[in-house]
C-alpha cells in the first residue's frame, strides 16, 4: 500500500543471514500509514520475525548478513517479542519500564511520569512494585508493551504476542491493542497465528510465505480469499467459511466476498437475509 505520509516504507528490501545460502525476505514493498493497524500471517519460519526485525531496524543494525534495498522509518519504533520473560531485567515493573527511559538520558520526574501514563494506559495501575516475573501471562505481555510504549513510539511492533498465553491472557492482549487503536491512533502491527481476532482488528493484512509477502490487502478482501489462504496453511475463521458455504450453496443470497469479520456482522447478515425473505413473502 503507498501513501503520501508513510511513517515506514520498505523499497525492495531483501535479507539473508549470515552463513545462511536460504534468502530470508525477498524483494519486499511495503508501507505503513499513520494509524493504520497492520496483521502479518504466515506458517513458521515463513518470515515473519525478520520482517519484524527489519521493520524496527535491528536487521542489518544488530544481525551479520546481506542486505539490500532501502528501510526508512520513523525515529521511535516500539517492539514486543513473543516471549515477555526473556526482555525483563527489572526486579519491579516499575524499573522495567524504567529502564529504556534512563538511556535515553530523562530526569526522574519525566521518568516517573511516563511509568504512570503506560501504567494507565495498558491497566495495570497500582503494579509499578510488583515483579513482573510474579504476574499472570498476560499482565507479563501487558507489562513488555508499557515498555515498549514508554518511548512513545509512533509505531508498535508485536511479534506473536499471544502465543504463549491461555484464552484470558489473549483477550486481555488484544483488547488492550484495540484500546490502542482506539484511544491513541498508534501505527501497529502484530503477527499472529490468532486470525479470529486479527479478523476484527486490523485494518489491513499481509501473508508471507518464504520471505515473499503474497498478500497485501484490506481485512476483509484478504479474508474472502478463504481457499487461498487455507492453502497457504493458514486457519480462515469458521464464521467465514461458514458464510461462503452457505453463499455458494444457494441457502443464503450473499456475496462471497462480503465476508464477516465478527460475530456481530455474522448475526447482521442473517438478519438482512431474513427480512429479505420476510419481505418476498
Amino acid at each position: 500500500m503507498v501513501g503520501r505520509e508513510a511513517l515506514l516504507t520498505l523499497a525492495d528490501v531483501s535479507w539473508r543471514y549470515e552463513g545462511s545460502s536460504y534468502q530470508a525476505l525477498n524483494h519486499i514493498q511495503l508501507q505503513l500509514q499513520p494509524g493504520e493497524v497492520t496483521g502479518l500471517v504466515g506458517l513458521s519460519g515463513a518470515g515473519k520475525t525478520t520482517l519484524l526485525l527489519t521493520m524496527a531496524n535491528l536487521i542489518p543494525a544488530n544481525y551479520g548478513g546481506d542486505f539490500s534495498g532501502k528501510r526508512t522509518a520513523a525515529e521511535e519504533i516500539g517492539i514486543v517479542f513473543q516471549d515477555p520473560e526473556t526482555q525483563f531485567i527489572g526486579l519491579t515493573v516499575e524499573e522495567e519500564i524504567a529502564f529504556s527511559l534512563e538511556a535515553r538520558g530523562m530526569d526522574d520526574d519525566e521518568i516517573e511520569s511516563r511509568i504512570e501514563e503506560v501504567l494507565e494506559l495498558v491497566g495495570l495501575d497500582g503494579f509499578a512494585e510488583r515483579s513482573p516475573l510474579e504476574l499472570s501471562g498476560g499482565e507479563k505481555q501487558r507489562v513488555a508493551i508499557a515498555s515498549a510504549l514508554a518511548t512513545r513510539p509512533k509505531i508498535l511492533l508485536l511479534d506473536e504476542p499471544t502465543s504463549e498465553l491461555d484464552p484470558k491472557g489473549t483477550r486481555e492482549v488484544f483488547a488492550l491493542l484495540k484500546r490502542l487503536k482506539q484511544d491513541s491512533e498508534m501505527t501497529i502491527v502484530v503477527a499472529s497465528h490468532a486470525t479470529e481476532e486479527l479478523a476484527q482488528f486490523c485494518d489491513r493484512m499481509l501473508l508471507i510465505s518464504e520471505g515473499t509477502i503474497l498478500y497485501d490487502l484490506p481485512t476483509r478482501a484478504f479474508f474472502a480469499q478463504a481457499g487461498e489462504l487455507s492453502a497457504h496453511g493458514i486457519h480462515v475463521p469458521d464464521m467465514i467459511l461458514l458464510y461462503q458455504w452457505l453463499c455458494r450453496t444457494g441457502r443464503i443470497r450473499g456475496n462471497v466476498a462480503d465476508v464477516p469479520l465478527s460475530v456481530e456482522e455474522m448475526e447482521q447478515a442473517y438478519r438482512l437475509i431474513a427480512l429479505q425473505v420476510e419481505v418476498e413473502r
